[in-house]
C-alpha cells in the first residue's frame, strides 16, 4: 500500500510503497539522498459503544431506512500526483524510475603544485590557494615565495606550448618549400614546352 511523506532536505511530498521503506532513495525535486522512512499509522481510537437497538441510528422495521446510506465496496481513490520514490532512484508517478547518471555529490581532489626551493631544491607541495604567499621551507627555513611560474607544472606546460610553435613553424616552412619546388618544377615545365613549340 502506498503512503505519503516529507523529504528531509526540501520538506517536498513524496510517496512510496510500504515495501520500500527502509530502503534507500534519491528526491526528484532537490535530488538528497535519504532512506525512506516506516509508514505513519495513528493510534487506534477507543471503540464506540453500540447504540440501542430502536434508536435512529439503528432504526426498527424491515429494509433499509430511507436517508440511511447503504454499506457497499469502497471506492477506490485515484492515485494523487505526488513524486513516487523506488530504490536507488527518483521518479513521477505513473512511469519507471529512471535511473541517475552521476551521484548527489561529487569530491574534487585540491590542485597541487610542485614548487622547489630555492634555497635547497626541495620539491614541495603547494596547494593553489597558497600561491602569492611568503612561506618557509621545512627542510632550510628559507624564507620565499609561493609562484605559480616556479612549479614544474608550469615550465611543463611552457615547454609543451613552445614545442607546439615549433612544430607549427617547421609545418609553415615545410608547406613554403613545397610551394616553391612546385614553382620551379613548373617554371622548368614552361621552358621546356616553350623551347620545343618555339623550334617547330
Amino acid at each position: 500500500m502506498a503512503f505519503q511523506f516529507q523529504c528531509p532536505q526540501c520538506a517536498g511530498v513524496l510517496q512510496a510503497e510500504e515495501t520500500q521503506a527502509g530502503q534507500q532513495s534519491y528526491c526528484p525535486l532537490c535530488g538528497a539522498m535519504f532512506l525512506i522512512p516506516a509508514p505513519f499509522v495513528a493510534p487506534a481510537s477507543p471503540p464506540t459503544p453500540p447504540a440501542p437497538y430502536g434508536t435512529a441510528a439503528y432504526p426498527m422495521g424491515p429494509g433499509p431506512s430511507p436517508g440511511f446510506p447503504q454499506v457497499g465496496p469502497a471506492p477506490t481513490p485515484p492515485a494523487p500526483g505526488f513524486p513516487m520514490v523506488g530504490p536507488g532512484a527518483g521518479g513521477h508517478a505513473g512511469a519507471p524510475p529512471p535511473q541517475p547518471s552521476t551521484p548527489a555529490f561529487e569530491i574534487r581532489e585540491p590542485e597541487l603544485l610542485h614548487i622547489p626551493c630555492p634555497q635547497c631544491k626541495k620539491m614541495l607541495e603547494t596547494p593553489v590557494e597558497m600561491l602569492d604567499l611568503d612561506v618557509l621551507c621545512p627542510h632550510c627555513q628559507a624564507q620565499f615565495q609561493l609562484r605559480r611560474r616556479d612549479s614544474v607544472e608550469f615550465k611543463r606546460k611552457k615547454e609543451q606550448e613552445a614545442e607546439i610553435r615549433e612544430f607549427k613553424a617547421g609545418k609553415t616552412w615545410l608547406n613554403l618549400a613545397i610551394v616553391a619546388v612546385v614553382l620551379v618544377v613548373l617554371f622548368l615545365g614552361g621552358l621546356i614546352i616553350w623551347d620545343v613549340f618555339g623550334k617547330t
